[in-house]
């Protein structure tokens, strides 16, 4: 997060609804924290960095972007609606559709994403939802200081996704996952669209599941993401063994995210 990319970001929307009158300079200091108040749109007693973040989201909103929960912390959806609401502020123009939906995988006991056998399999979005449970504490990728021990996910999938779990745990051990950052969870159930696509998100139904989102952006490829490192192999096989689809993998985008469909 470049702090003072978002701040400059956010000041020239609060200029030019009439809100914010220093100079742009990137600093969110109180004349800024002053503007963001004044829209009460934002929690007053939420943090400056906090605040900030919070007034982007709802500044992404203005652009028709989806930040996600207008909660203050900057996960992958905020990123993803700030990328989108930047090139609308310089160009005028809507992101492109830039997400292809066809590639040839391996066998897999899963069915193909948005097929009808998919449909069949998985019942309708957000049905069937039950927790599964972690071996070892989830960070929450976007909010560290908070932890958990189960998700919401498919009922379809929740024995996969226990087992895979242990045999992660197993493999690397508590101390190895924390240095790895597998324990950065970025999310499961979300009904949304697939970002720069127009389909609904495998995460509709809860059987897709990011992780380390920060380390592992969307658009970045092996030369950036550290999933693609030799030292993730072992829990891409572990995943792949359960029949689990890497986008990574598969596509060279989107590492952090797998998925309980094949492509």
């Amino acid at each position: 997060m470049n702090t003072k990319e978002i701040t400059i970001f956010v000041q020239s929307w609060l200029k030019e609804k009439g809100l914010y009158h220093g100079k742009i300079d990137g600093d969110c200091g109180p004349k800024t924290l002053a503007a963001i108040d004044a829209t009460d749109q934002i929690p007053k007693d939420w943090s400056a960095r906090r605040k900030l973040v919070g007034m982007l989201q709802y500044v992404t909103t203005q652009f028709g972007q989806n930040p996600g929960k207008l909660d203050g912390f900057f996960g992958p959806n905020t990123q993803y609606a700030y990328e989108n609401s930047l090139q609308i502020a310089r160009t005028g123009n809507q992101p492109e559709i830039w997400r292809p939906e066809e590639i040839s995988t391996k066998p897999s006991p899963w069915p193909k994403q948005y097929s009808s056998a998919f449909k069949d399999f998985y019942g309708p979005k957000g049905s069937s939802l039950v927790f599964a449970n972690t071996p070892y504490p989830l960070k929450i990728a976007w909010n560290p200081n908070q932890q958990v021990n189960r998700f919401t996910c498919h009922a379809k999938v929740k024995d996969s996704v226990e087992r895979i779990f242990e045999k992660v745990l197993n493999h690397y051990g508590l101390e190895r996952i924390q240095e790895l950052r597998l324990d950065y969870f970025g999310g499961c159930y979300n009904d949304r669209a697939i970002r720069g696509g127009t389909l609904p998100s495998m995460h509709s139904w809860a059987i897709a599941i990011d992780f380390d989102p920060i380390n592992n952006q969307l658009r970045w490829g092996r030369d950036k993401a550290s999933f693609a490192k030799p030292e993730y192999e072992a829990w891409w096989k572990i995943w792949e063994e359960e029949g689990w689809v890497s986008l990574g993998r598969q596509r060279n985008f989107d590492w952090m995210h797998v998925q309980a469909a094949i492509l």
